[in-house]
């Protein structure tokens, strides 16, 4: 259960950006599946069938958490996002003279 805990904090800390929310969610989701998960277990085979209905509950939470972030992440990148520039940067055309091919630069927001 520590471990899971000491993982989980370690991972928060490194998702700092881009998109720091959804991943922060599913660092955290990840932590509350992988520590249920070893409640669950525990109670199972150790005898100690208090702990099997909490650890169902945490599992339950964290599979819920992750696909939370799944679906925040997807709703962050949607179309108004350019695909080519980082997060807070938009994409400009530079143009081109007569003839020629305009080119994509990436500014700030």
């Amino acid at each position: 259960m520590l471990r899971a805990l000491v993982v989980s904090a370690l991972l928060c800390a490194g998702c700092a950006r881009p998109y720091s929310g959804p991943k922060t969610l599913a660092a955290i989701g990840t932590g509350l599946l992988a520590g249920g998960g070893a409640l669950w277990i525990a109670g199972e085979r150790g005898g100690h069938h208090g702990l099997v209905t909490p650890g169902f509950v945490t599992t339950a939470l964290g599979a819920g958490a992750i696909v939370g972030a799944a679906a925040w992440l997807a709703g962050s990148i949607g179309c108004r996002v350019d695909p080519d520039c980082p997060e807070g940067e938009e994409c400009r055309e530079i143009p081109a003279p007569p003839g020629g091919i305009p080119y994509h630069q990436c500014r700030l927001r």
